[in-house]
């Protein structure tokens, strides 16, 4: 045990005197608390700018038409351009087309009297210029509001026409899938980074220490079970710390800035996590990162060259990237209720993604949870006692590419 804290204490300092792994934790809280502080700095830099620009004089925008309540239309007109200072005119069509040239005025609209066409009057540079589609808007509500008038009803009744005020509410007999997609999701792309992260930096690790033979030197004062478990677990601790500085900071920044995100439902669902599903979260994390952190480091322990690791931790990759797509395809379809996404479910080396997306996105059987659980326990157990044996044996085997049959013979004579 001794043996065992003395690697886990130096394998979990390596991590944060490695400048790569501090700079990209400060990195990417950094970016996280950019974005959630965005909208503070963005109002903070518009309300400058509105300042200075409220100092400037506005340009200036004429409205000319025959139509006998202009006057009464003005106020509408006026709030649809608020950059600009909108004025009736009388001049004729040629002395405003004069006083556009001469840049005195911005742009000019020339309103039929029934309101229902107009010419616009600028120096058109666009295709699509947005001063069309505001005016498009605007003559649609005023039309239909003067002929709501015209057939007697108040303007109570035409504002109740024109704004009914729509309520509506949701009521869902099973778990609220679409809300949950991003719990799942990210908890699932998380796990996918941590693991192919962490689980690449335990493997390097061990070829490193073999390459160098520094290995044949820590194996005379430390057992390789007490190596492994030591490098394995600080890894654990490790990333378990990076993932919550980084979403610790996240959290924090949220809270600050919670008003500017009321209407923004993705941020708002992400950051109120059901406390029902951080059990779940909790469980199949710890367990997913230890069953693959095992089996990163057990078969890292079979090769003595960087070259050949690529090739004997090919199949674990394979096996994790097809349940974090599947997953994934499941979440976007909405089908994570499929024959194929139960099985995986079962499966350990799948499940901690499978299972806790049909848990977050729908409503699952209590016995399915235990048994996928229990399944997902056991299996650690058993690969964390299997890795130890290669793992003992691995640290010791140079010169030749590692089989599974070479594998299966070192460890039956240890």
């Amino acid at each position: 045990m001794k043996q065992f804290f003395t690697i886990f204490k130096h394998e979990l300092a390596q991590y944060f005197k490695n400048k790569v792994f501090v700079i990209t934790t400060l990195i990417l809280i950094l970016a996280v608390s950019g974005f959630l502080f965005a909208p503070r700095i963005g109002e903070t830099i518009n309300k400058s700018k509105n300042a200075e620009s409220s100092e400037e004089k506005k340009s200036e925008v004429l409205v000319k038409s025959d139509n006998a309540d202009l006057e009464k239309l003005l106020p509408a007109i006026a709030a649809s351009f608020p950059q600009q200072n909108v004025k009736i005119t009388n001049d004729s069509v040629d002395e405003i087309k004069k006083q556009i040239k001469e840049q005195s005025v911005e742009f000019a609209f020339v309103l039929s009297s029934d309101l229902k066409s107009y010419t616009y009057l600028a120096n058109v540079s666009v295709l699509q210029d947005p001063n069309l589609n505001t005016m498009d808007n605007l003559l649609k509500t005023l039309y239909s509001h003067a002929y709501l008038k015209k057939h007697g009803l108040n303007d109570t009744q035409i504002a109740e026409v024109q704004n009914p005020n729509i309520t509506h509410t949701i009521e869902s007999i099973s778990e609220d899938g679409t809300k949950n997609f991003w719990y799942a999701y990210v908890m699932v792309f998380v796990l996918y980074m941590v693991i192919m992260m962490f689980g690449q930096k335990v493997a390097m690790s061990v070829v490193t220490e073999k390459t160098s033979r520094a290995m044949e030197v820590l194996i005379t004062s430390a057992s390789p079970v007490a190596l492994m478990f030591g490098k394995i677990l600080a890894s654990s601790v490790a990333g378990i710390f990076q993932i919550t500085a980084i979403f610790g900071s996240a959290f924090i920044s949220y809270n600050i800035n919670k008003s500017y995100f009321e209407t923004n439902a993705i941020i708002n669902t992400l950051f109120n996590f059901p406390a029902s599903l951080v059990g779940y979260l909790l469980i199949f994390f710890l367990l997913g990162f230890l069953i693959y952190s095992f089996l990163f480091g057990a078969m890292a322990s079979t090769v003595s060259k960087i070259e050949d690791l690529s090739s004997v931790v090919m199949l674990i990759q394979i096996i994790f990237v097809a349940g974090f797509v599947v997953s994934t395809n499941a979440m976007t379809s909405g089908d994570v209720n499929s024959e194929l996404m139960k099985g995986l479910s079962l499966f350990p080396l799948t499940s901690p993604m499978a299972m806790f997306t049909r848990i977050a996105m729908s409503e699952v059987p209590g016995p399915e949870i235990l048994l996928s659980v229990a399944f997902l326990i056991l299996a650690t157990i058993l690969i964390g006692y299997i890795a130890a044996k290669i793992y003992r044996v691995g640290v010791l085997m140079y010169g030749t590419k590692p089989t599974l049959g070479k594998i299966i013979k070192a460890i039956r004579e240890n």
